[in-house]
């Protein structure tokens, strides 16, 4: 099987699991077949369908939309599952490191920085409410440091220069 003739085929098969199950199962599907799990299973479908391709371009956005998805019908299940960003951080950073295991290249940095960041959230919420009081004067700083970062890793240069002025990849 060709690996772009997946997403579709698995997208195919969401539908008339769900269409099967509205059939067969009303309840079934009243309880479980909520945006949620379409979620859940769109980030499947990437995911696979990131992982059997060479790029693996889709295997990262898919890993990121099974974990909101779980969150999501974790919060409804679960009442004690958190639900502040720490959650989202974490799930992010799972996504990066995955991402960068498959393709051997960029989004290591992001991962760890993301899990980190979720784990402080997550973890250390004592600390994390301090520093947000201390801080509150200076709310502005946190957008400019996320836009100067993504405009940093937009444009830093791949390669380096070699005499004539070209680039050469490393």
């Amino acid at each position: 099987m060709k690996s772009s003739q997946i997403f579709p085929g698995m997208v195919f098969i969401g539908a008339g699991i769900y269409f099967l199950t509205n059939i067969f199962a009303p309840a079934v599907a009243a309880q479980w077949m909520t945006w949620e799990t379409l979620l859940i299973w769109l980030g499947l479908a990437l995911s696979i369908d990131g992982f059997l391709s060479k790029s693996g371009s889709a295997l990262l956005p898919g890993i990121f939309m099974v974990g909101i998805g779980v969150h999501f019908h974790a919060t409804f299940i679960y009442p004690n599952w958190p639900s502040h960003i720490g959650i989202l951080a974490t799930f992010l950073g799972i996504a990066c490191l995955i991402a960068f295991l498959r393709t051997k290249k960029d989004f290591l940095f992001a991962g760890i920085l993301s899990v980190g960041i979720g784990g402080l959230f997550l973890f250390f919420e004592p600390v994390v409410e301090r520093i947000a009081e201390a801080s509150e004067s200076f709310s502005f700083i946190w957008p400019l440091l996320l836009l100067t970062l993504g405009v940093f890793l937009l444009f830093k240069r791949k390669g380096k220069r070699n005499r004539k002025g070209t680039f050469r990849r490393r």
